[in-house]
């Protein structure tokens, strides 16, 4: 079974022909164009997407499955989604892919669970570790230096030190 990965979102329409806007999430916005088959929302899949036109905060781009304004307007707030085998391997290994990072348990110095990482978010400034505790309250932990000691892919865990202020 295949898994994928959400890498933008549909945000608008733009004329008569089916071009739509949509917003890349991935690290360099223009990297979304790098990968060969998309799915979009439910009704698309395996679908190639031309770049029309770079904005400000995202791109204009058709594709030959959607081709009239009606069809576009029905896939705006779709997510745009790749099959994670089409994600390029990363060789070093203190990076990783945001989804990697999903239901690691959390450990603190002591080796006291704190919960699970249900999310990674950042929202402008810093990548965030949202950890989902026995109690099912989240919190959030920066993911930087200061605060992550250990990433065990194979043992699914996140060693975390430094967070006692995040804690709820």
């Amino acid at each position: 079974m295949s898994k994928f990965i959400v890498v933008g979102e549909v945000r608008g329409v733009h004329g008569l022909k089916g071009f739509f806007k949509i917003t890349s999430f991935t690290e360099n916005p223009e990297n979304i164009f790098k990968y060969k088959s998309f799915n979009i929302g439910k009704n698309y899949s395996s679908i190639n997407l031309k770049k029309i036109k770079v904005l400000p905060n995202g791109y204009i781009v058709s594709c030959k499955e959607v081709d009239t304004r009606e069809k576009s307007e029905l896939i705006v707030g779709s997510l745009i989604e790749i099959e994670s085998s089409e994600l390029s391997e990363i060789n070093n290994h203190k990076k990783y892919y945001f989804h990697e990072l999903i239901n690691l348990e959390v450990k603190d110095e002591n080796e006291k669970k704190l919960g699970t990482v249900c999310s990674v978010e950042n929202y402008g400034s810093a990548d965030l570790i949202e950890v989902r505790n026995k109690d099912q309250k989240d919190f959030f932990i920066p993911f930087s230096k200061t605060t992550i000691k250990k990433v065990d892919l194979e043992k699914k865990l996140l060693l975390v030190q430094n967070v006692s202020e995040y804690l709820n």
